[in-house]
């Protein structure tokens, strides 16, 4: 059996229901999603299975666990337990809660498990309508106290709204207060971790985490990031927005996740050759060796980041 650290990792993405979803997974990767609306789709993920090769039906989390630092690379925390990402595609139909996410000490403190993650995370915007909004952060003046003392709909003017384009990075540190709104397809980076709290839902009716959010609006530090348009760095993940055929540079330090973003492309390397189609993404091990980029379009380059920035 050959080792999955020479070769490219595909995993099968799983779909996931969400009132606020639309059909843009279908429509637009004219993939074959169930009926009703699907908000998300896991793309990378631990407790996803491999969809090909030798491993074929392993989950990701059990590679790791049997690879270690050979998967993940020297970033990564001594014996990690589990692949430390997650990425999927949202596509929003409806407004997102607005909601907050906990920085890792309060995850562990609010959940009682050692090894919870918190929740910092970036979007990159490939799809926008016209008007599309979203809530990231706090309007101008507005300290998170103010937050305090206000609930429901009485706290929407107190929220910092952004149209950003089609391209945009947008990190969401731990934190921070963010909604996403109706028009947007993302591709979202972020810790492992389901770890929301709600501070307002719309008047739908799912539960609403008062308590939790604003310790989290009051308690979590949200880390340090460095960014530009087409790059950003945060002590979790590291982005590369890249249109440009050419070499990955996979090495001893940290996996690489490549997302196709817009147009189809394809690998090569001693496994080979892999095509990576549009709105597809691909694991490649740390150990994995050299690998060639090609096509046009936009391709996300993800990584590990390095704890001190």
């Amino acid at each position: 059996m050959s080792s999955p650290l020479k070769q490219p990792i595909i995993l099968t993405p799983k779909p996931e229901q969400r009132v606020w979803g639309g059909r843009r997974l279908a429509e637009t990767l004219a993939r074959e999603i169930p009926d009703g609306p699907h908000g998300e789709s896991w793309e990378i993920h631990g407790a996803l299975p491999v969809a090909e090769g030798a491993w074929r039906g392993r989950t990701l989390d059990s590679l790791v666990e049997e690879f270690g630092a050979e998967l993940l690379g020297k970033r990564a925390e001594p014996k990690e337990p589990s692949f430390p990402l997650l990425t999927k595609w949202l596509d929003c139909r409806d407004w997102l809660s607005v909601q907050v996410h906990p920085d890792d000490p309060l995850a562990r403190e609010l959940t009682g498990d050692p090894s919870q993650r918190g929740k910092s995370e970036a979007w990159y915007v490939a799809q926008t309508e016209p008007e599309a909004r979203l809530v990231h952060g706090l309007a101008p003046g507005v300290a998170p106290q103010a937050l305090l003392s206000v609930d429901g709909r009485e706290m929407l003017p107190l929220l910092g709204y952004q149209s950003p384009p089609e391209g945009s990075l947008l990190y969401t540190g731990a934190g921070t207060v963010h909604a996403l709104g109706p028009g947007f397809f993302i591709y979202e980076v972020q810790q492992s971790s389901d770890l929301t709290y709600r501070l307002y839902d719309w008047e739908r009716d799912r539960p609403i985490h008062p308590g939790e959010s604003k310790r989290c609006l009051l308690e979590s530090v949200t880390p340090t990031a460095r960014q530009d348009e087409r790059s950003l760095r945060c002590p979790y993940f590291e982005i590369l927005v890249r249109e440009t055929a050419g070499a990955i540079e996979v090495d001893d330090q940290s996996f690489t996740i490549l997302a196709a973003v817009k147009g189809d492309w394809s690998l090569e390397g001693d496994f080979g050759r892999h095509q990576l189609l549009y709105g597809n993404s691909v694991l490649l091990p740390a150990d994995l060796g050299p690998v060639a980029l090609h096509g046009p379009g936009r391709v996300l380059e993800i990584r590990l980041g390095e704890q001190v920035l």
